[in-house]
């Protein structure tokens, strides 16, 4: 048994990572895990104030939560209306229509939409999960007889959010954009109306995009057990700890340091408060100030005095239009009649991602949790996921919501339930009164890098914390694929938004804009221009990039968690010498690959007839010399293999057995 690793309060050590949990079955059912416990129990013996308030450290825990769910509600809201839609669509619509009409009507519709639809339901899928992950803490409470379980965080996918805007909502706007229905009518002299048409259809595109994600966690929890009990450990922290890393580590770290002025003082306070314990205690009282809002009103504070990052006519603009206007109620229960497979087959794909990424990260966390002493239902925790998820989205949201990796960290500082139920309350106020438009426009981006940092920070740490150190180089491996798809999405000159954006942004000679908008009118139908980003890629000026882009493509599509899911795996057995259990994911791999395209695919091609660079099974393919999969297929099967030839060796005593242990002591099934 190795050292345990513990995490630490003021007061000394509180969980230990490592210690005894109960041993897993490959089925689960999530009503007879409960026992005899009643189904209506509160077990009022169950923490303090009306069995929700422990005191300092619930606020400690609530304030990293609420903040933690406002950060990520900042990142994307500025990444959606900010980059995507202004930009990227309100460019390529300025090209079709040179009165901005079009333009103007897209934005104003979508941006409507999703302060008065989208964010209020948000609040619904919050303030469902909060409250029943509080209702389930005390249940657990009730069932072993303890008073010191900590409920599961819950908030916003922050994972499958980022890569739901970027391979859903903006593919969705393009296509729409570039509809010929829409086009003919804009053409007809009606741009404010075919402008409309296009935001409504998108907007709900993506929100039945969620609903369906929804639905596949659901699913998940049938395969869950049986993925919890065969499949190592660290391939469901590396699809969290990738993502962590890269977006909500690395790209705010890179936006950070754009404005240093700005953004030092709010991420020194993160650092310091997160991962070195410092607290901003009110004289002697005893009361502390959370973490999260000291560096909130700091970086409001120097924002507003240094006229950076904000806006007062923009902070008017937003209160005025949208403060107590909550679309969620007033239009009711969301359209959803897009729910249909000619809809939504061009998206399936990634709804398999996003869905799949939302599994891993719930198997991850119900993991992490059990580390930490309080061991919840597995199956029932990616019930309540997906249920949460599909609620808003019934709403109008097209965020996903999932327990969050934090738990032992809340344990530590000594949360109960409290923290869990008090939060979504919180949201359901802020968000369902129209107030987020303005909250968004007053505070800078820049402090909710600062604590997107500490996430992704915490995701890495997590993973280390709670796996044994010979899985370390395999965690690490899982983070190549993702930091693939960033350089795809950011860097890569075969991207359609890379060489359009950046011929809009810098586009002061007239032929580069000319060039620009017949480039994003023909994207979708593959005609594209002389010196388009095709052109590029086969020109003596792509040089080595053209190599290295090959691997970044098919590494990095889908977010990278395809990949790095099964790459991963596939590394661990290699490290235990479990070929035999190697050799059946490597079959897996080659029969998914070659029926569907995933875990990697790579069109030569950008303008495929998928508008976008995610190009993740299930999509329209083009022609069979351009198209790699076979590639990965072949390489999947030698690598079924490479596992068998060594299954032998190690039969025939030419090898070690495989490692069985997983460093971690095991109790008796309940």
């Amino acid at each position: 048994m190795e050292k345990a690793v513990e995490i630490e309060s003021g007061e000394g050590p509180i969980c230990n990572l490592h210690q005894a949990r109960p041993e897993r079955s490959a089925i689960e059912n999530p009503i007879s895990w409960w026992g005899d416990t009643p189904w209506l129990t509160w077990n009022t013996d169950y923490g303090g104030l009306a069995t929700l308030w422990t005191g300092s450290g619930e606020a400690e825990a609530l304030g990293e939560l609420f903040f933690d769910n406002l950060a990520t509600l900042l990142s994307v809201t500025d990444l959606m209306l900010g980059f995507f839609l202004n930009v990227l669509i309100g460019g390529a619509a300025n090209g079709l229509d040179a009165t901005g009409a079009y333009s103007t009507a897209i934005v104003d519709r979508y941006t409507t939409l999703y302060y008065e639809r989208c964010i209020p339901g948000v609040a619904v899928g919050l303030l469902f999960g909060n409250v029943y992950y509080g209702y389930m803490a005390g249940r657990l409470a009730h069932k072993e007889g303890r008073t010191d379980v900590t409920a599961q965080p819950y908030g916003i996918n922050t994972t499958g959010a980022f890569i739901t805007l970027g391979a859903i909502n903006l593919t969705a706007l393009f296509n729409q954009l570039y509809d010929s229905k829409n086009l003919d009518k804009m053409f007809g002299g009606d741009p404010k109306g075919a402008g409309k048409d296009v935001a409504d259809k998108a907007f709900k595109l993506a929100v039945c995009a969620n609903f369906l994600t929804g639905l596949v966690e659901m699913a998940g929890s049938v395969a869950g057990p049986f993925v919890r009990a065969h499949v190592p450990s660290p391939a469901m922290y590396s699809l969290m700890t990738g993502v962590g890393f890269v977006y909500l580590a690395f790209d705010p770290i890179i936006k950070i340091s754009a404005e240093p002025v700005l953004c030092i003082v709010p991420l020194l306070v993160v650092l310091a408060g997160f991962f070195g314990g410092v607290r901003y205690r009110i004289g002697s009282t005893g009361v502390t100030i959370p973490v999260a809002l000291v560096a909130i009103c700091l970086s409001v504070l120097i924002g507003w005095s240094t006229c950076t990052g904000t806006s007062k006519h923009d902070a008017k603009y937003a209160y005025r239009t949208y403060a107590g206007e909550i679309g969620a109620w007033g239009d009711g229960i969301f359209d959803l009649s897009y729910l249909k497979w000619d809809e939504m087959k061009y998206y399936f794909g990634i709804i398999l991602v996003v869905g799949v990424v939302g599994f891993a990260a719930t198997l991850a966390c119900v993991e992490s949790a059990s580390a930490a002493g309080d061991d919840y239902p597995m199956v029932e925790t990616m019930i309540v996921d997906g249920v949460g998820t599909c609620l808003g989205a019934c709403f109008g949201s097209f965020f996903g919501t999932t327990v969050y990796i934090g738990h032992p960290i809340h344990k530590s500082l000594g949360a109960r339930r409290g923290y869990s139920i008090i939060n979504g309350v919180l949201y359901a106020g802020l968000l369902w009164s129209g107030l987020f438009a303005t909250v968004y426009r007053v505070i800078p981006n820049c402090a909710a890098k600062a604590l997107l940092v500490f996430v992704g920070l915490l995701m890495c740490r997590q993973a280390i914390e709670d796996n044994p150190p010979r899985y370390y180089p395999a965690i690490f491996f899982g983070l190549f694929a993702c930091m693939a798809n960033w350089a795809k999405l950011y860097i890569d000159p075969g991207v359609p938004w890379n060489s359009g954006a950046n011929a809009y942004k810098h586009a002061s000679p007239p032929d580069e804009l000319d060039d620009f908008n017949f480039y994003l009118q023909n994207i979708k139908h593959k005609d594209l221009p002389p010196g388009g980003p095709d052109a590029w890629w086969n020109s003596p000026d792509a040089g080595n990039w053209g190599d290295v882009g090959m691997g970044i493509k098919m590494m990095g599509e889908g977010g990278g968690e395809w990949w790095t899911l099964f790459m991963t795996a596939i590394f661990c057995y290699c490290i235990d010498r479990d070929f035999a259990r190697g050799a059946i994911l490597c079959a897996i791999a080659t029969a998914v690959q070659g029926l569907t395209g995933i875990p990697t695919i790579y069109n030569r091609s950008s303008a495929s007839g998928k508008m976008g660079p995610e190009m993740v099974g299930l999509y329209p393919k083009i022609d069979d010399d351009t198209n790699f999969s076979w590639a990965w297929t072949t390489a999947f099967g030698m690598a079924t293999v490479f596992m068998l030839f060594h299954l032998g060796l190690q039969r025939a005593g030419l090898i070690d057995p495989p490692i069985v242990d997983d460093h971690v002591e095991r109790l008796p099934k309940n």
